[in-house]
């Protein structure tokens, strides 16, 4: 039994190893270009926190954690996946047709997480209300938090 527990406990050190490579801490500068400069308008750079690669090659995903809790991911090409900024997301960095729609319904609200993927596009605002779009910017679900 012994054996067995060395064997088992070598098995988690190789396992915990091979996970723990896969995500590393990087540069803002090791980050892609693309996605360099859609953050760099929006943010001190002094206040960067952590900058971490998870994967290698085209899985790659980056994440950017600063001092105030916001939070930025990244696909493999620097395509913004989600920000979440609990002061109020830039703008900016949503389609023209989704923001309409929340100033028309919820003029009073701030967008604090934007999310996009293959399929959707999802919104949190400041009141607890989460709001999907579809790819073209069309709300197909409104949830309540």
């Amino acid at each position: 039994t012994d054996m067995k527990r060395l064997f088992v406990f070598a098995l988690c050190a190789v396992a915990l190893t091979a996970c723990a490579d896969e995500n590393k801490v990087i540069t803002f500068a090791s980050l892609p270009e693309v996605a360099q400069a859609t953050m760099t308008p929006y943010v001190n750079l002094d206040n960067i926190l952590l900058v971490t690669q998870e994967g290698k090659g085209p899985w790659a995903e980056y994440e950017v954690r600063m001092n105030d809790r916001s939070q930025w991911e990244f696909d493999a090409h620097g395509a913004l996946e989600k920000v979440e900024i609990l002061t109020g997301v830039p703008e900016a960095l949503l389609p023209t047709i989704i923001i309409n729609q929340i100033r028309a319904s919820y003029p009073k609200a701030v967008v604090i997480e934007f999310s996009i993927d293959a399929r959707d596009q999802e919104v949190k605002l400041d009141n607890g209300i989460e709001l999907t779009f579809d790819k073209k910017g069309l709300l197909i679900k409104t949830e309540i938090d």
